[in-house]
């Protein structure tokens, strides 16, 4: 009797593990998103409670991308008060885009007396945001946040593709992108955001949200009106690996586009 009363006890400490083993892991996987299929942009709503902002049902939504057409110049907009170090190339795929890290830098913006620290910046092939209904090749996110009342700001930059390489984009691609999920590439070589930036001095701005999921809303955009430009080689290298990661165009539901006075590249906003 007590040899079986062992194995019964062995029995139930083996179903007792497996069962917390099993709540772990149930825990520990993400929920997935997809820009196709079952789990793409339209049904992040319905995924998990959490991203009911997703779904932007509400006439009172205020999502992110938009189209950006009817704006309204704000002549009290000033160049933009950004500081920007260089830190390490440390890039890696989550999946879903290719991010690079870039905390405790001392990098930060300062917008309309707010302070917002770097965090990061990624991409999105096309671009996320159009200028009157046209979309541009590439779109990097640069995401800021106010850790206090844990407000985020995120500048962006459109990309088209265009003749030449664009240097800030090249540096990324010699030391090798991160093909897979889960794939990271680290050197000592440095990158500068700001030398991933265009004019600073123009852009648009709105009240919006982040365009992954949760979709948290209560985000500062800061869209610059001057396009970069990046060769079709240099965009294919990103293609290939992100393939279409940008979401719908979202409703503007009344909101104000704001536009500082100065004007770039013409022909994309008329």
């Amino acid at each position: 009797m007590k040899k079986n009363n062992h194995w019964l006890n062995i029995y139930s400490v083996l179903v007792i593990l497996n069962s917390i083993s099993f709540t772990n892991i149930s825990y520990a996987v993400e929920i997935p998103f997809a820009y196709s299929g079952d789990n793409n942009a339209a049904n992040w709503g319905n995924l998990t409670p959490e991203w009911a902002e997703c779904s932007g049902a509400s006439i009172e939504a205020r999502q992110s991308p938009v189209n950006i057409h009817h704006v309204k110049i704000d002549t009290s907009l000033k160049p933009l008060y950004l500081t920007t170090y260089p830190t390490d190339i440390n890039i890696f795929n989550n999946g879903h885009t290719i991010e690079q890290e870039y905390e405790d830098t001392g990098s930060h913006i300062y917008f309309e007396g707010t302070e917002y620290e770097l965090k990061q910046f990624h991409f999105h092939t096309l671009s996320e945001h159009a200028i009157n209904k046209k979309r541009g090749a590439i779109e990097m996110h640069a995401v800021f946040n106010e850790p206090v009342n844990h407000k985020n700001l995120v500048m962006s930059v459109i990309y088209e593709l265009g003749r030449r390489k664009n240097h800030f984009i090249q540096t990324l691609i010699d030391v090798g992108l991160p093909k897979k999920n889960g794939d990271s590439t680290e050197s000592e070589r440095h990158i500068n955001l700001a030398d991933g930036f265009t004019d600073t001095s123009s852009y648009y701005t709105y009240s919006g949200s982040l365009t992954t999921p949760p979709c948290t809303g209560n985000v500062t955009w800061v869209v610059l009106k001057k396009i970069a430009k990046l060769s079709w080689n240099q965009w294919v290298s990103f293609r290939d690996i992100l393939g279409n990661n940008f979401r719908p165009l979202q409703e503007i539901n009344g909101r104000t586009i704001r536009s500082t006075s100065r004007k770039h590249h013409e022909k994309h906003h008329h």
